[in-house]
């Protein structure tokens, strides 16, 4: 299925009836690239628990061409229990494979920095395998500056990999703060 950006995409909140869609996207990467770490496919139940584990102050959103999914991203908390992390959160991004390198992810990441920004958030991360060029590029043209590179951290089909690990922060220090 050829796609052009022709179709108007919408960013809107990922809903329960989206959870199919994100599935396939998901298993696709999950199970058959290096482009992420995680390693287990989910069936709709199994994502449907993912959504409802995200909460208005982590959000997940969907790009939508009429009903057709092109791609999510969401926030969640960087160190889970761990209050002096609070306003730091990680981002993911997943395009479906017909819909690549026709800016999903771009439109997909910046509308989620605007959301982090408007929620509080002060810095966003993202831990992306180093062979994942596209995802290190989008990150770096929106901002996001490479803080270093976990070596050989994740072990997937059959290859040890790296996870570059990137940063945008969205407020500014102030003076009192860098002590």
């Amino acid at each position: 299925m050829k796609i052009t950006m022709a179709a108007a995409l919408t960013i809107r909140p990922a809903t329960m009836d989206d959870a199919v869609h994100l599935a396939e996207i998901w298993n696709t990467e999950a199970v058959t690239t290096l482009n992420t770490t995680d390693t287990e496919a989910r069936d709709a139940a199994a994502q449907r628990a993912w959504l409802a584990s995200h909460s208005p102050t982590y959000p997940v959103i969907v790009a939508v061409a009429d009903d057709d999914v092109a791609g999510y991203a969401a926030l969640k908390r960087y160190r889970e229990g761990k209050p002096a992390f609070d306003r730091t959160v990680e981002d993911s991004v997943y395009v479906h494979t017909a819909w690549r390198g026709r800016g999903v992810g771009r439109l997909l990441l910046a509308h989620l920095v605007d959301t982090a920004r408007a929620l509080g958030h002060h810095s966003v991360l993202a831990r992306i395998t180093a062979e994942n060029v596209a995802s290190r590029r989008l990150h770096e043209a929106l901002g996001f500056r490479l803080l270093g590179v976990e070596e050989a951290v994740a072990f997937k089909l059959g290859r040890w990999l790296d996870v570059a690990v990137y940063q945008r922060r969205l407020t500014p220090l102030r003076r009192s703060d860098a002590r």
